[in-house]
């Protein structure tokens, strides 16, 4: 058996990355889209509709700077919306759980979801 650390050994530091710039705002890398943990109380979502989405307004996660939140598109499949209100830019999940790229609201059903969301933050 090998011998345990010395206990006053440091643990390793891990190098904190610089944040991305403000207009190009990242979630985290990941080979499939996070399942953020939940604060909402188990079995009570609060579905929103925004034109063809519904958004879980009950699960919005921090992750990254950002907000996420599971929501299902006008098929009923589900992905994750991102909202970076100190940007106003959207992103979303592919289908194969891949970011997409950040943007700016279009539709007057995105407009309004980040103006709610964001308001509702206090940012």
């Amino acid at each position: 058996a090998s011998p345990a650390p010395a206990a006053s050994q440091p643990a390793p530091t891990v190098a904190k990355a610089a944040p991305a710039p403000a207009a190009r705002p990242q979630p985290a890398v990941v080979a499939a889209a996070p399942r953020p943990a939940s604060t909402a109380t188990p079995g009570k979502p609060d579905w929103r509709n925004y034109g063809p989405l519904q958004v879980d307004w009950a699960n919005w996660q921090p992750m990254g700077g950002s907000m996420v939140a599971p929501t299902l598109n006008s098929q009923g499949e589900s992905l994750y919306l991102a909202v970076n209100c100190s940007a106003r830019k959207l992103n979303a999940t592919s289908q194969a759980g891949q970011w997409k790229s950040w943007d700016d609201p279009q539709a007057d059903f995105e407009q309004q979801l980040v103006t709610d969301l964001c308001k509702s933050r206090g940012s």
